[in-house]
């Protein structure tokens, strides 16, 4: 007796980066500067949104999630939630009216200059979370 069985294939999802940096753009004005979105599509016409990153708490993927669900206005796109809880990544935050603050992305604490502090702070940490924290995988 010769047992079958069907293997699904994964769709061919092609991915908009016009549609996935605007997104991403947003999220960041919406003050989640180390949250990224993939938005893609497949030539059947499903289509998916992963979102990446790093937020302090439960509240900040939830607003993740609400903020992209809301900009792509289509209950027909699945959504990947990979972001992951970090709570120092709070500490990374610059005080309210600082000058940092106020000078904009050529500052230390731009989106750019805190996904990268905090992407090495993960491989110094050999990819855990540093002592105390609790798991970084939702």
């Amino acid at each position: 007796m010769v047992a079958t069985c069907g293997i699904g294939r994964a769709q061919n999802y092609v991915i908009d980066q016009r549609t996935s940096d605007t997104l991403t753009k947003y999220l960041h004005m919406s003050e989640l500067p180390m949250v990224t979105a993939e938005f893609s599509a497949s030539p059947g016409g499903s289509k998916q949104l992963v979102l990446t990153g790093f937020v302090a708490t439960q509240f900040g993927r939830n607003d993740a999630e609400r903020i992209a669900t809301g900009y792509l206005n289509d209950p027909s796109v699945n959504m990947v939630d990979q972001i992951l809880l970090d709570p120092h990544v709070e500490d990374l935050r610059p005080p309210a009216g600082s000058a940092a603050t106020a000078s904009g992305s050529q500052s230390q604490n731009s989106p750019d200059q805190l996904w990268n502090r905090t992407m090495q702070g993960v491989y110094k940490n050999g990819g855990q979370t540093p002592a105390g924290s609790g798991p970084m995988l939702p």
